[in-house]
This record gives C-alpha cells, structure tokens and sequence, in this order.
C-alpha cells in the first residue's frame, strides 16, 4: 500500500484523501490540529514553522492542500512551500500543489496552462512564486513537482468562504439575498471539489502530469445567478434568487483597515467580467472528464439540508 500525505484538511484537503483512499493508498493528513478525516492517519505539524520537514513521515507523493487566509499569504506560503519541498526532496515523494488561477491575473480569454503568470497584486505574485520555486526544484533535478489549479469550487461541505459555495446557497436557500461581489450575471469557471479531488490523486499517480501546471475540467461556465436557480430548483423551491452587492468604495474603505479585506478586493475582478479556463488539456492527455453541474450543486444542497 502507498502512503501518501495531504497538507491541509480543508475542502479540498478531504476531497483529495478520500479520492487517495478509494485508490488504496494509505493517507496519513497534517495538519496544525491534527484533525483526522475518515480512514487517515492525523499527523500534527505547522509547514509555516522551521525544521518541520525533518518531522514529515516518508511517502511517495506529498499533496500540498494547505490555505492560509487571504491576508497572511504573504508571510505563510513561503516557509509553506519551502517545506513542501525540502519534505519532498528529503523522501523522494513527488510534491503535488492544488492551485488556484490568482497568479494570471485578469485576462479577457480562457486561461490556459502555458499563459504567463502576470498577476500584479499581492496574492496572485505569492501564488505565482509557489509554483515557480516548485518548478525551479523539479528542472533543477531535486523534486518532481506538479500542480493542479482549479477555479472557485462548488460542491458539498465548501465551507463558509467559497462564492458559489455556502456563502451563496445559505441564503438563497433560507429565501434571503446573498451578498456577492461583483456582477451575478457574468459567466464564470466553478470547479467541483470532488473532481479537483480526484485529479490530485491521479497526479500523486501519473508521471505524465510532473513538470507542469494542469486545470481541473470544469462544467460550462454559468453565472452566479445561473447557479443558484439550480440550487433551488434541486431543492424544489419555486422562486428566483436575490443577491446584495458589496459597495466596491465600502470594499475598498475596509481594505485599508484589513488585510483579508485588501486580498478580498484585490480579487473582485474575478467576478466582474467572464471568468473562463481552457482544461482541454486534462480532458484531451488524460482522459478526465467533469462532474455535471446539476450534480455537484445537488449534493451541496443536500449537505445543506442535513
């Protein structure tokens, strides 16, 4: 049996390791709290702190599925991808990075994998440095390196901070407006957790995939507004959604005060314009294919409902 380790025990951290189990691996997960998934190992360490790698135990792939809140990526993804790869380095282990699409900065096209990583502010530099310190370590013949981006994700357990996740379907569910940032009609790439999930776990897997950037497959584009009908229709609820704009001078006002706040506006023009991802790649090299959106939306409300 393979040990693989997961970093992080978020959305994303879980969909990953019950993707790794159900591949007969032995998933050990590290986290600050040691929080232990179902069929895991918990393993309690801080990648932000030195000398954790030492601490690491040995596996063949490290799935690096760590978040940090907006306003500490700056200070945390460094040590965090330092250990990533002093850890991988030290066991062998192929280093998978779940990413997200920050480091292109706004584009009017689809993104694809060979755009350069031009964003401009802040978090999307520190995400861009992630992936090029990782791919410096892999040319250099010290690692194999890979990551895995995906988009805003959807799909059951989110948490409260994905847009077309609980902070969207709680109140439209509850027949309140949910409060959004910008235009909840402009057509935008939503990944399901699970099929995020899933693709972690094949690039822990399959040597194709090393020395490069993949996107998740998405479902066709729709807008906010778009998503949450099908949220009430999976409910059976008869009615159209509402939704209450965050003020971008207020957004901009509580940015000078706070630094999740600065992140937060530094990333709204993600929703102000189409928000479109080029993943032929995964679909056409290796044969993935995405979960319908009805599907994955259904099984958010259901969670919600339980």
């Amino acid at each position: 049996m393979t040990r693989t380790i997961v970093i992080g025990a978020g959305p994303i951290g879980r969909a990953s390791a019950e993707s790794l189990l159900s591949r007969g691996h032995e998933v050990a997960v590290v986290t600050r709290s040691g929080t232990r998934p179902p069929g895991t190992d918990a393993f309690v360490a801080d990648i932000t702190l030195p000398g954790t790698a030492s601490r690491l135990p040995d596996a063949g792939a490290i799935l690096l599925c760590a978040n940090f809140p907006y306003g500490t990526w700056h200070r945390d993804w460094p040590p965090a991808i330092a250990t990533a790869i002093a850890a991988a380095e030290r066991t062998g282990a192929v280093l998978v990075i779940a990413g997200n699409l920050y480091a292109y900065g706004p584009s009017a096209a689809p993104f694809t994998e060979r755009d350069p990583l031009a964003a401009e502010y802040r978090n999307g530099k520190v995400r861009a440095e992630v992936w090029r310190r990782a791919l410096a370590a892999h040319e250099a013949g010290r690692i194999r390196a890979v990551e895995v981006r995906g988009s805003d994700y959807i799909g059951a357990d989110t948490g409260p901070g994905a847009h077309g996740g609980d902070r969207l379907l709680r109140p439209v569910l509850a027949g309140r407006p949910a409060s959004i940032l910008g235009d909840p009609d402009q057509p935008h790439a939503w990944t399901s957790i699970d099929d995020f999930g899933r693709m972690l776990a094949l690039a822990a897997e399959d040597e194709r995939m090393q020395g490069r950037p993949w996107h998740v497959p998405n479902a066709p584009a729709c807008s906010m507004r778009e998503l949450a009908r099908i949220a009430l229709r999976a409910a059976g609820l008869a009615r159209e959604p509402g939704f209450r704009r965050l003020p971008r001078p207020l957004l901009r006002l509580l940015a000078t005060f706070s630094p999740a706040m600065a992140g937060l506006r530094d990333a709204a023009y993600q929703f102000d314009a189409p928000f479109l991802v080029d993943d032929s790649d995964a679909r056409t090299i290796l044969g993935l294919d995405h979960t319908p959106l009805a599907t994955t939306i259904a099984a958010a409300v259901r969670a919600l409902r339980r």
